[in-house]
């Protein structure tokens, strides 16, 4: 890794766009390419690189909290961490060229997030490039009191349309002590054998349903998991096979790799206990039934209203074979909210324009717009 301050270079870009209101794409490894809306833009706006922005700033194993630049690969980062026994709780995908800055602006999550959290609930402070071509810090390198929303969350998850995310401090943890994953059988597209487990004082960190298996991950000390894996029974996979949860995590499994040319890949949140989709199609269940993969040739506006039938909301994870978006319509409010925020941060809209909600590309506030 050749650390490597580039945040002047990348805020003289950015007041170069304010003063000639020109549009910007923000790029990293790109390894999400496919995700999200191409953007209204994407052929005609100018390309801001973050990849020249990398290294660890600060790194307190003791204190269990890193500090990187945004361009910093997740196979450097996780390294770096592995070095000390440690890892970022969240277990983000680490796709060929991904970066720690992409993973965030996604906000993408692995197979440990419903039982340690998402990638949100670790971040304890930002470094940020507004759309003014300002230079903000949000939160710090700890945890504290906080009176007011904490607004160095707020990035995660955002598709880099509020900023350019320069630095950012994260909680990390030790590794634990021992994981062993055990597979059962279970009768197809049944999540509910999930409730009883999550109810359940397990050391359990990973449980998927696919097909008619049901695949539980235990982790912690090698007496609790030991304890635990005979309490539950199935059959206890090998370290090899037990690679299952890092090639969904990353999209290598077949089940993503075998997507047919007239389907899409949609990822659906919903409440762990919400009942089955009625969309046609294959799926996988991750995150104990909260997140589900569907391939389906099923029209957007379908997978749209079927998910919000049963409580949740969807994304499509694969190129789009037409025009429609990739995300889950807003309601008023949520669009009114959610287009302040974005004029409070970028009231030209100058970043990854179309990328997230394009109907948010338009100022709710043309008074603020016009002043700037």
């Amino acid at each position: 890794m050749t650390p490597n301050d580039d945040s002047s270079a990348l805020l003289q870009r950015v007041k170069q766009a304010v003063d000639t209101a020109s549009h910007l794409v923000i790029k990293a490894g790109n390894s999400k390419s496919s995700l999200g809306n191409a953007g209204s833009d994407a052929n005609t706006a100018e390309p801001l690189s973050v990849l020249s922005h990398t290294g660890v700033i600060s790194y307190e194993p003791t204190e269990l909290v890193v500090t990187v630049r945004s361009g910093t690969t997740m196979q450097e980062l996780n390294a770096v961490l592995d070095e000390a026994g440690q890892m970022l709780p969240f277990e983000p995908p680490c796709l060929p060229g991904s970066t720690i800055g992409g993973v965030l602006a996604c906000g993408l999550s692995g197979p440990r997030r419903p039982f340690s959290g998402s990638a949100r609930d670790y971040v304890l402070g930002t470094r940020i490039i507004n759309g003014q071509a300002q230079d903000l810090s949000f939160g710090g390198q700890v945890m504290k009191n906080v009176a007011g929303y904490d607004v160095s969350r707020l990035q995660i998850g955002t598709w880099g349309t509020l900023g350019v995310l320069l630095d950012v401090s994260m909680k990390v943890l030790p590794k634990p002590e021992l994981e062993l994953t055990l597979v059962q059988a279970a009768t197809e597209h049944d999540t509910r054998g999930f409730s009883p487990l999550m109810r359940q004082p397990l050391p359990l960190s990973a449980a998927m349903l696919i097909g008619e298996h049901r695949y539980l991950r235990l982790s912690g000390s090698e007496a609790a998991v030991m304890a635990a894996a005979t309490e539950l029974g199935g059959d206890r996979l090998s370290e090899e096979d037990a690679q299952i949860w890092q090639s969904v995590r990353d999209h290598e499994h077949e089940f993503f790799t075998s997507l047919a040319q007239d389907a899409s890949l949609w990822r659906i949140s919903v409440a762990d206990h919400a009942p089955a989709l009625t969309l046609p199609g294959e799926y996988l269940y991750e995150w104990a039934g909260a997140q589900r993969w569907l391939k389906t040739t099923a029209p957007a506006a379908e997978v749209f209203a079927a998910a919000r039938a049963v409580g949740g909301h969807a994304s499509r994870y694969s190129a789009s074979l037409d025009d429609s978006a990739a995300f889950q319509p807003l309601d008023g409010v949520m669009k009114k909210l959610q287009s302040r925020v974005r004029d409070s941060f970028d009231p030209l809209r100058l970043f990854n324009r179309g990328r997230f909600h394009p109907e948010l590309d338009a100022p709710e506030n043309s008074q603020l717009t016009s002043s700037v």
